[in-house]
């Protein structure tokens, strides 16, 4: 579970209401141990009135000599305290709302990865939400091993891991406001949607062959993942305004740069195989899929065109130029709105109906 030092001091000032860390030339927390011992001086006077900050300032005390020597231990002992002190009680309303969102959008994103990389899905304790809520096992995840190469294998179960650390770090600082993992389909939807791209692409009704099916190879890998990756990065730099606290911002735009990192590598691996054969019926190549899908993002999304392929139109005649970060003009990435976002994983299916890739929508508010 990652806390970041600035959320580490920020659940600290969130404790007490004051500061009660200082910082020393070499950046280390260290804690002052005079109004410590106040307070512990007040806790002998009155034991029967102990509280949460009292309690919590007595156990920085007796911590203090063997952490003061090493800030690792110090900075892993206050992130502890952090997870079992935080949760959507410390949340505003609407900065619970956006990162349950968030959550549904990772747990989506680790159990395709998963399933890519292992053939199964989170563990299912991750499933479950605060309060005990019960989650539900995704379908479509296909057993035994996987059908990837050495070099594809690589990169999902690296995705994976950066996604599943995501989904343990929302519902830490979540706590018992997290949702619990909806109902998600990672089979069918891909189907469907390699369709919905085509029918989309050529004006007419046409059905993929071979089926769309992302872990079939490394091909189809990269565009099921190329389906996800470009969303995330586009929902979470839309969700920054709506954020209030800025520990939680900080933690946001973190997560945001993984996932550039992520859509940048997929849109790397595509463009490096932009001209491979991707289908049979219809002839289609690896750049006409990525656009089609990109194009089927624009028309669910609203009448707003912020979406593009791997390849654009070169200077130079009959060259195409690569396209692997897809910004606007001042060179910025492209944001989306919650209702935005939920067009596309939900292929178009009404907001707080769910579809696609979340047949009975998202949990939480915003869904």
């Amino acid at each position: 579970m990652a806390i970041s030092p600035h959320n580490v001091t920020s659940a600290q000032t969130m404790i007490d209401g004051q500061d009660k860390t200082r910082q020393d030339s070499s950046g280390v927390v260290q804690v002052d141990k005079n109004r410590v011992r106040a307070k512990r001086v007040r806790h002998r006077a009155s034991p029967q009135n102990i509280s949460i900050v009292e309690l919590t300032l007595i156990l920085l005390s007796s911590f203090y000599a063997m952490m003061a020597s090493s800030a690792p231990l110090l900075v892993c002992f206050l992130a502890t305290l952090f997870c079992t002190l935080s949760g959507a009680a410390h949340l505003a309303p609407l900065d619970a709302a956006v990162l349950n969102f968030a959550l549904n959008l990772e747990y989506l994103e680790a159990n395709f990865y998963s399933c890519a990389a292992y053939g199964r899905f989170i563990p299912e304790e991750l499933w479950m939400g605060g309060l005990n809520q019960s989650g539900v096992a995704p379908i479509g995840c296909p057993a035994g091993a996987p059908r990837l190469s050495k070099k594809a294998l690589a990169y999902a179960i690296d995705i994976y891991e950066d996604e599943l650390a995501h989904v343990k770090f929302l519902k830490a600082v979540l706590g018992e406001g997290a949702v619990a993992q909806p109902l998600m389909d990672l089979g069918p939807a891909f189907e469907a949607a390699g369709n919905a791209a085509a029918r989309n692409a050529l004006g007419q009704d046409v059905t993929l062959v071979p089926v769309f099916n992302p872990y079939a190879n490394d091909l189809f890998f990269y565009h099921g993942a190329f389906i996800f990756e470009d969303v995330g990065a586009t929902a979470y730099a839309g969700a920054a305004a709506l954020i209030a606290d800025k520990s939680i911002l900080t933690a946001a735009a973190q997560i945001l740069a993984v996932e550039g990192y992520h859509a940048g590598a997929i849109r790397t691996l595509l463009y490096q195989n932009q001209g491979k054969k991707a289908f049979n019926s219809p002839k289609l190549k690896v750049r006409d899929v990525v656009q089609a899908i990109s194009d089927l993002r624009d028309a669910v999304d609203g009448p707003a065109d912020m979406d593009s392929g791997v390849v654009v139109a070169s200077r130079c005649k009959n060259e195409r130029a690569s396209n692997i970060v897809p910004t606007d003009a001042n060179g910025l990435i492209y944001t989306r709105n919650t209702d935005q976002v939920l067009a596309i994983v939900y292929l178009g299916g009404a907001s707080g109906v769910g579809g696609g890739f979340f047949p009975n929508g998202m949990n939480g508010g915003i869904n």
